[in-house]
């Protein structure tokens, strides 16, 4: 079952923002302990490969470690499940970016979220990128909607 898609404001994301915080949070904590686990376990093929019938203390651990990495990886899933039921996208794991489907002035956007962030400040009509991201604060300038780049350098 599919739920509809329901559009949010910037108000209605915030009020969602503790939940999502925790989410996101728990989010980050285990990709990153994914990616460095990835890596231990590649460090550990390339020092120790894999001979026929291997049963080696390091065979072992990576085998452990690639077991362990898939339920890990569907723990992820999960989590990003649970931010779609209330309504977010997970759009980047490390950097704990969330994006909600909103509308501004009538155009169909996405209000995009940052764990860095206390609350929505940017959105973006496309894929989520730090360069599109215009502010919800600031009024239209001469060629469009202030994006984030042009309100840093204005800083």
């Amino acid at each position: 079952m599919v739920a509809e898609e329901i559009l949010l404001t910037v108000e209605g994301v915030n009020q969602r923002l503790p939940l999502v915080r925790t989410i996101v949070r728990d989010i980050m904590e285990l990709h990153r302990d994914i990616v460095m686990r990835k890596q231990r376990m590649i460090s550990l093929r390339e020092r120790y490969p894999a001979s026929g019938g291997d049963d080696s203390v390091y065979e072992q651990e990576v085998v452990q470690m690639e077991g362990e990495l898939i339920q890990d990886e569907q723990r992820l899933e999960e989590f990003a499940q649970e931010l779609h039921q209330i309504g977010g996208t997970l759009t980047d794991a490390q950097m704990g970016v969330v994006d909600f489907p909103g509308d501004m002035d009538g155009e169909r956007v996405w209000l995009c979220w940052r764990s860095d962030e206390p609350e929505v400040l940017f959105w973006h009509s496309g894929d989520c990128g730090t360069s599109d991201r215009v502010s919800v604060y600031h009024a239209v300038n001469r060629s469009g909607y202030s994006t984030e780049n042009e309100l840093q350098q204005d800083a």
